[in-house]
C-alpha cells in the first residue's frame, strides 16, 4: 500500500458530530442525500445550508454575499459539495473542513475547483482544508453500490496513463514523468487489492481508497496537472454531461468511461473490468439509469468535443466512431444486441 501524502485526514467512526460541534458557527455546503443521512445525527444545526450542484462561477460567487459572518465552510457530500466549499474558501479565505459522504471522487483532496463553464470543465482556485473527516458510519450509511462506485477516479489511471503517453510522444502534452507514472501504476495495484474489501463492507477498503485519493490530490498539485489520472475516460464523461444535460455519480460515470475507452485504446480492457466487478461497482446501464443511446451520443460527440474544449491530447483526438468502435463499446459495457 502506498504511503499517502497530502491534506490532514481523520479516519474513524462516530467522531463527526463532536468535531462539528466544536467548530463554532458553520455553513453546510451539501446535497440532499447525504444531508438526509447526517443532519438528524448532529447536536446542533448549521447557520445556513447551501445546496450544491451548480458549479458555474457566477452562481458560486453569488452565494458569498449571503454567508453568515465568520462562519466556517463545511463541505458534506460528493464532488459538487466539495467543489462548492473549495471555491467559497478560495474566494473568502474562511476556515474549510471537508466531509466526503462517499469515496467517489478525489475532490476533497485536490486544491482546484472543477468549474462548469462555457459548456465544459475548467480547473481554477487553490484551497487547502483544515482537515478532511472520513467518518465510516456516514459512508457506510449510503447504498453499498454507491460506495463501490468510488473507484472511478483511481481506476482512471489505467486510461489516463495511456493517453498521457500518447500526448507526450506527440509533443502535445505535459512532458512524460516516469516517477509520476509509476505512482499511477501503484494506485492501480492498490485498487486491485482493496476492491474486494469494498465489496465486503470493510473499513480498510474505504481507508485504502481514500488514501489513494489523498495522494492523487498531492501529486496533482506537485505536477501542476492531473494527467496521470485524467484522460479520455474523463473527457467521455464530460461529453456525456454535455450531450445529455445530466449526470450520474461521478465515480460510476468515470468507471463507464474507463471500460469504454480502454477497449478503444487496445489497453488491457480486462483489467479495469476485473477490478470493477471485484469492487461490486455498478456498470449495468439499466441499473444506472443510462440508455445506450446516451453512451453512443457521447462517444460520437467526443472527438469534436475534446477539440472544442481544448482538452489534453488523448485517443479521443481524431477518433473515428463507426460501427466497429460502437460495437466494441457495447461489448465493454455488456450491452446485448
Amino acid at each position: 500500500m502506498i504511503t499517502a501524502r497530502g491534506f490532514d485526514v481523520d479516519y474513524g467512526r462516530g467522531q463527526l458530530a463532536g468535531r462539528l460541534d466544536n467548530i463554532g458557527p458553520w455553513v453546510a455546503l451539501t446535497q440532499p442525500e447525504p444531508w438526509e443521512r447526517l443532519g438528524p445525527t448532529l447536536p446542533a444545526a448549521p447557520e445556513q445550508i447551501i445546496w450544491a450542484g451548480d458549479l458555474r462561477p457566477a452562481h458560486l460567487d453569488s452565494l458569498i454575499a449571503d454567508l453568515p459572518a465568520e462562519a466556517a465552510l463545511v463541505g458534506i457530500g460528493g464532488g459538487s459539495a466539495m467543489d462548492t466549499a473549495k471555491w467559497l474558501h478560495h474566494r473568502t479565505g474562511r476556515t474549510l473542513v471537508q466531509v466526503p459522504s462517499l469515496p467517489s471522487v478525489d475532490a476533497c483532496f485536490t486544491r482546484m475547483t472543477a468549474l462548469r463553464d462555457a459548456g465544459g470543465v475548467r480547473y481554477e482556485g487553490d484551497s487547502v482544508p483544515e482537515v478532511v473527516i472520513v467518518d465510516f458510519d456516514l459512508i457506510w450509511s449510503a447504498p453499498r453500490a454507491l460506495v463501490s462506485g468510488g473507484i472511478g477516479d483511481v481506476l482512471s489511471c489505467h486510461t489516463g496513463l495511456f493517453d498521457w503517453a500518447l500526448g507526450a510522444a506527440a509533443g502535445r502534452d505535459a512532458p512524460w514523468d516516469e516517477e509520476a507514472a509509476a505512482r499511477g501504476r501503484e494506485y492501480l495495484d492498490d485498487l486491485e487489492v482493496l476492491a474486494p474489501l469494498l465489496a465486503a463492507g470493510e473499513d480498510q477498503g474505504i481507508e485504502m481508497l481514500m488514501e489513494c485519493h489523498r495522494d492523487i490530490g498531492w501529486l496533482c498539485h506537485e505536477l501542476g496537472h492531473a494527467r496521470f489520472e485524467e484522460g479520455s475516460e474523463h473527457f467521455w464523461a464530460y461529453a456525456f454531461e454535455h450531450v445529455t444535460g445530466r449526470t450520474i455519480m461521478h465515480g460510476e460515470l468515470v468507471t463507464l468511461g474507463v471500460l469504454v475507452m480502454s477497449i478503444l485504446q487496445g489497453n488491457d480492457p480486462d483489467r479495469p473490468r476485473r477490478i470493477a466487478d471485484a469492487a461490486g461497482a455498478r456498470t449495468d446501464l439499466d441499473e444506472l439509469g443510462v440508455a445506450w443511446s446516451e453512451v453512443e451520443a457521447a462517444l460520437v460527440r467526443l472527438p469534436s468535443f475534446v477539440e472544442e474544449q481544448r482538452l489534453w491530447y488523448s485517443v479521443a483526438n481524431g477518433l473515428e466512431v463507426g460501427p466497429e468502435q460502437l460495437g466494441a463499446a457495447r461489448r465493454a459495457l455488456r450491452v446485448l444486441d
